[in-house]
């Protein structure tokens, strides 16, 4: 088992307050709350995915969302459907070395969702998930290992707002708008982390991306 505890420390001691309130906030459920059945929310305004879709539509990209060397973005992600199946399938490919393999695996799925509530509730539901296929496997771990998934979690599954509308200067367009600033129209635009993983080190940076 390896001990984590030292890159945990690093990088939460570079954390702002409201980060260190989202790492706390990380809990594990007794098993996944997806609302997979594609109903509405209690107010009508979002559709969550059902999960026979959520298959069929990986399925499709099944080579490029198994290579963790491949940064996925889910840009509307409610609570977790999409971002929990493929995080779930990266595990089941792993063979040796699960612990870096898996926080490989975790680092570069990436996750906007501008309702708090469900952005909130997916951090949890990915915590859950590796916390669950790790009993069922009966994989042993640092307690350690924990908390480097809650650093990633904090810093992948934002709260944010995706950019459909607001473009810059010719056919660059900014990819997100942090929260709440942008429900205000104060649009600072989101950066994104950029981890590099391996058994002597683990790193994280942020940076802006553009399309």
């Amino acid at each position: 088992m390896m001990d984590f505890t030292q890159f945990v420390e690093k990088i939460k001691s570079k954390y702002k307050k409201d980060e260190l309130k989202i790492f706390n906030a990380i809990e594990c459920f007794d098993k996944l709350h997806l609302s997979s059945l594609g109903s509405n929310d209690s107010e009508g305004y979002q559709v969550f995915t059902p999960q026979f879709i959520v298959k069929q539509m990986t399925e499709l990209v099944e080579n490029d969302i198994l290579d963790f060397t491949k940064n996925v973005l889910e840009p509307t992600s409610g609570d977790g459907a999409f971002t929990t199946y493929i995080f779930q399938k990266r595990l089941e490919t792993i063979s040796s070395n699960f612990e870096i393999e898996s926080l490989k695996a975790l680092s570069t799925i990436y996750s906007i969702e501008m309702d708090k509530e469900l952005i909130i509730k997916q951090r949890s539901n990915i915590f859950t998930l590796i916390s669950l296929y790790l009993k069922k496997q009966k994989i042993e771990v640092d307690k350690s290992y924990f908390d480097m998934v809650k650093c990633i979690i904090v810093s992948n599954f934002m709260w944010a707002m995706f950019n459909s509308d607001n473009s810059m200067e010719g056919m660059i367009k900014e990819v997100a708008y942090k929260m709440p600033n942008a429900e205000k129209k104060d649009y600072i635009s989101l950066e994104f982390p950029v981890w590099e993983i391996s058994e002597n080190n683990i790193t994280m940076h942020k940076e802006y991306f553009e399309i």
